[in-house]
């Protein structure tokens, strides 16, 4: 899931330079290790390192050994590639709630911990920690403190590649601020329980290191007991502050009040005791077992079991997580234990009387393993490997809040993983083995359905070779050797050669390659599953299906990752990235990735969007060439060479974008007056100065009072913003010169009465600059009905004047009208029309094409595609008009039609249209514009005689200016809703053969944009 990135020597000099830092002055040591370095690259160290204030502290009192002392003071400094999809990407170790139920923290393997408000399961924050390669920062515990407050986290920390110690992470719930680090464990915190007054936080280790419990308020540590024989996975306190624990060794410990240890006692039921609850009226204990299906109650007294729980149903897995109702009625179980619902498979829970008798029947829950359950209020919350959350109600329905949106890569055997000879067209399914099957297209640009087997794609070869019991596997054979893999590793997919001089094999911790007579030639760690294995380019190219939800492609000479590939599965965004973190991407997947980049130890780790560097790294020409070249340093020699461009060879760390953060109100809060005072603080990791902090409601632009000027450090300010009496999402965006931050987001609740405001009954006006162009001067370029889609659109658009729009302005240029000079004089009259209040609509068919820097432009009549710049429309021109609409912004974009001229010649070389560019700038929240456009990707609009239309116009007044995207008859057509008719309207049309696309800005609500009359 992660990479780096840019290495230039930035930790090397980073060290030099926290010396130089501490010591306040340059000595010969530190001149030479910053020598080379540029006067901008200093500042941004400099500020980092201020900024990580583990280095300073490392180093007083040190400086006859400076790098050695700074080097073991802080994490890693290198910036990683991270999948972020709003969701966990790995399995739900531990969940939380507090007492009222009301929140909700996950950890996860992700390395990230969450926290949801409940009951409607939306997320309020995202906590990273401090984390490096393969399992360091992994999350295996979390615990928030009864009053919702405080979290408490922990796992594999980062710290232990340094000193071989992990430790406990406590900060504030809300925000994430006041973060802690406590404790000095050689082995990973398996469960972290605050006990019921909040007082305490107890920690269960790994190993034989037992158990420590801390006091909450000054996190000194109370107790100690390292009398472990194995890990201690479970704890839980009891109402009177009495704590148990369960451990690997097979003992069952309880501690009194005063924290001294009263008992310790074997457990009857097997071998290792996993989770431990305890009811919270009769106090009777729950025991679930690891990799065993039996439950155990237990008497609070002397530990002795008083009933062993019907499990007799249960056949396969286990029953490892317990915990009883809040009303202490029933115990509930679960685990890795599986069964069929109807033709689905579930992981559910099994619910006991206190005598241990099973009643009602077993609960679906999860597609996979249940990690963790806690009562919450009259439910049971549940987190699962898949990874998902939810709950269970005292009805015995189940609920998912969270949900994994990442490719479920599970059984991606024969047609369900396979791949174009030369390794860039790809089936799979999104779900389980080919459920929901797809084909990727990297040169295409697209992702789309595929019910069939495709033709000319090949399904990993399995034959040629002696190689057997290689699917999920311990004791893989090649003829009658068996393939030795790490201690509990599995096999789990073979792909063969086609010469069979070779094959390559995927396990759960590693991916293998071999020679022809079962050699290993090499193998390469890997942090998720190899769930699936195919090989392209003559065997050339390996090609993985990885558990974290990615397809990698791997070189077969050494292992090299080459690219890697990210659906997600919900909306099916996707993006496609280089090692270095060159990218690819449909409208928005650019959201998908981004640059993880650790502080302190007591710092929060900073997250980068790769959308906040998109000029630089969204290079599709880069990405479709690495499978050809095998080679990421040669894709983008050539490219550069293609494109004309030099290569960038700065750090990352030299233009990151200013940070904002929400410090008050809290997510979800409530509010009933016609302004909200917004308390905020700002940083720049690059040192540059803020110069702005821009406001949005509901993703457009507001002017707040109270904004001024910023400054480069952290900056604490008020102001107060105007919403209007609804539920309203609040976003604060920073600027640093060119270098735009990810918006700082707060959704806060309208609770006042549903009073009207000032000026509520005048309707809005529609401003609607519409262009076609079918006769272009170039004959090669003439289209049929481009100018047509525009007089229609124009027409319908006018039929909504009294409807949703009290008046509608349309400025129309077609065909000989429509020059450079028109259109941008076009749009410069819709920036001073368009106030707060009104629409502006902008309409363009015609043709469009990408320039060698992958710029998009529109091209009027008399364009000239080797003058660009001079004859046609930049994508520049297009967004400043569109950002500085006060109003509401749309824009129709109908511009990928194809045609001789743009195909062939100088244009050619260009590229067909690539729409996925624009559309991600557009999407962009602090450009605020809702586009719709005719296709994805590369691929071609249609127009027909049949029509006479293009298939988007046609659908695009059928469903938004003919009311027929209104299913339900509401009298309103809102954005989603015409999405949704335009894509199926349009897919219909053309058999299939185009897909159009809508982008709008996160945060943006939905919105009505005409009445059905």
């Amino acid at each position: 899931m992660r990479c780096a990135i840019h290495r230039f020597g930035f930790v090397k000099k980073a060290l030099a330079l926290a010396v130089f830092i501490a010591a306040g002055a340059a000595g010969p040591v530190v001149g030479r290790e910053l020598n080379g370095m540029s006067g901008d690259e200093i500042k941004v160290l400099e500020q980092r390192l201020a900024d990580a204030s583990c280095y300073r502290g490392a180093i007083d009192g040190n400086i006859s050994k400076p790098l050695t002392a700074a080097k073991a003071a802080c994490p890693d400094q290198e910036p990683r590639l991270t999948i972020e999809t709003g969701m966990h990407t790995a399995s739900i170790e531990r969940i939380s709630v507090d007492a009222q139920c009301h929140l909700l923290a996950t950890g996860s393997d992700d390395k990230t911990v969450r926290l949801w408000s409940l009951p409607t399961g939306r997320l309020l924050h995202t906590q990273r920690l401090p984390a490096g390669d393969a399992n360091s920062g992994k999350i295996y515990a979390v615990a928030l403190t009864p009053d919702g407050q405080t979290i408490a986290a922990g796992g594999w920390d980062a710290h232990y590649d340094i000193d071989k110690r992990n430790g406990i992470y406590v900060f504030d719930a809300a925000s994430g601020g006041n973060l802690r680090r406590i404790g000095a464990f050689s082995n990973v915190v398996q469960h972290l329980v605050f006990s019921a007054d909040g007082t305490k936080l107890a920690a269960g280790l790994g190993g034989k290191n037992g158990v420590r419990v801390y006091e909450t308020a000054t996190m000194r540590e109370l107790m100690a007991d390292e009398d472990y024989g194995d890990s201690a996975d479970g704890l839980a306190f009891a109402a009177d502050g009495t704590l148990y624990a369960t451990s690997y060794d097979g003992f069952i410990r309880r501690y009194s009040r005063d924290l001294k240890r009263t008992a310790k006692v074997k457990a009857v039921g097997d071998k290792r005791p996993f989770a431990i609850a305890v009811n919270p009226v009769s106090g009777l204990l729950g025991i679930g077992f690891a990799d065993s299906t039996k439950v155990d109650i237990i008497d609070p007294n002397d530990l002795h079991r008083i009933a062993a729980a019907d499990t007799s149903v249960v056949n396969n897995g286990s029953l490892s997580r317990v915990t009883w109702s809040s009303d202490g009625k029933y115990l509930y179980a679960g685990g890795r234990y599986s069964a069929k619902f109807g033709n689905d498979w579930h992981f559910p829970l099994l619910k006991f009387l206190p005598n241990g008798q099973r009643t009602g029947p077993l609960i679906a829950t999860a597609e996979n393993a249940l990690y963790s359950l806690q009562p919450c209020g009259d439910a049971i919350a549940f987190g699962a490997s898949d990874p998902s959350f939810g709950f269970v109600k005292s009805d015995g329905s189940a609920t998912t809040l969270g949900l994994s949106r990442a490719v479920d890569m599970r059984s991606k055997k024969a047609d369900d993983f396979s791949v174009s000879p030369d390794g860039t067209r790809l089936r799979f399914g999104l779900g389980i083995g080919g459920v929901k099957p797809v084909v990727f297209d990297l040169l295409g640009a697209s992702l789309e359905d595929a019910p069939k087997s495709i033709a000319g794609l090949v399904a990993p070869k399995l034959e040629g070779l002696p190689i057997k019991d290689f699917v999920d596997s311990l004791t893989p054979k090649f003829g009658t050797t068996t393939i030795k893999l790490q201690e509990y590793e599995s096999s789990r997919a073979v792909a063969i050669r086609p010469d069979n001089a070779g094959f390559v094999m995927g396990a759960d911790y590693s991916l293998r390659s071999f020679d022809g007579t079962g050699k290993e030639r090499w193998s390469i760690d890997i942090t998720g599953l190899a769930w699936g294995v195919n090989l392209a380019r003559d065997g050339e190219l390996v090609l993985v299906a990885y558990g974290d939800g990615t397809v990698r492609w791997h070189r077969w000479s050494d292992g090299k990752e080459l690219l890697a590939l990210f659906v997600d599965r919900s909306d099916r965004r996707w993006v496609a990235w280089t090692p270095t973190g060159y990218y690819a991407a449909s409208p928005g997947g650019e959201d998908l990735i981004g640059w993880h980049m650790n502080r302190g130890w007591e710092q929060t780790a900073d997250f980068f969007p790769a959308a906040r560097f998109h000029d630089r790294f969204n290079r599709p020409d880069i990405v479709q060439l690495v499978l050809e070249t095998l080679n990421e340093s040669e894709a983008v020699k050539k490219a550069n060479i293609g494109s004309k461009r030099k290569e960038d060879s700065r750090s990352i760390s030299a233009a990151l974008p200013p940070i904002v953060n929400i410090l008050s109100p809290i997510g979800d809060s409530p509010f009933s007056g016609t302004t909200i005072d917004v308390t905020y603080s700002t940083r720049s990791p690059s040192g540059l100065p803020i110069d702005k902090v821009e406001v949005l409601v509901d993703g457009r632009p507001v002017t707040a009072r109270g904004l001024g000027p910023q400054q480069t450090s952290t900056d604490r300010r008020s102001l107060t913003i105007p919403v209007p009496a609804k539920d309203v999402e609040i976003s604060l965006i920073a600027r640093s010169g060119t270098l735009v931050g990810e918006p700082g987001r707060v959704r806060l609740t309208y609770a006042g009465a549903a009073t009207g405001q000032p000026g509520d009954n005048l309707k809005p006006t529609l401003y609607a600059l519409v262009i076609g162009i079918s006769k272009y001067s170039n004959p090669d370029l003439r289209l049929e009905y481009a100018a047509k889609d525009a007089s229609d659109f124009a027409a319908a658009a006018m039929s909504q004047k009294g409807g949703l729009y009290g008046n509608v302005v349309v400025k129309t240029l077609l065909d000989a009208e429509v020059s450079r000079g028109s259109v941008v004089e076009a749009l410069e009259w819709m920036e001073k029309q368009v106030t707060a209040r009104d629409f502006g609509m902008v309409f363009a068919a015609g043709h469009g094409t990408t320039d060698l820097q992958q710029n998009y432009w529109f091209l009027p009549a008399d364009a000239d595609i080797t003058r660009l710049r001079a004859t046609a429309v930049s994508q520049d021109d297009i967004l400043r008009t569109m950002r500085s609409l006060s109003g509401k912004a749309l824009l129709f974009l109908d511009t990928c039609h194809s045609n001789q001229a743009v195909g062939a010649g100088t244009a050619k070389t260009r590229g067909a249209v690539d729409m996925n560019i624009i559309l991600s700038e557009l999407r962009k929240t602090e450009n605020g514009v809702v586009t719709f456009a005719s296709s994805t990707g590369r691929e071609l609009s249609m127009e027909s005689p049949e029509w006479k239309n293009g298939a988007f116009t046609k659908a695009i007044i059928e469903g938004l200016f003919k009311g027929e995207a209104d299913p339900y008859h509401t009298g309103t057509v809102t954005v989603s809703q015409l999405d949704a008719f335009v894509t199926n309207r349009v897919k219909k049309l053309t058999d299939g053969g185009q897909h159009p696309v809508m982008s709008r800005p996160t945060g943006m609500q939905d919105y009505p944009i005409a009445l059905v009359k």
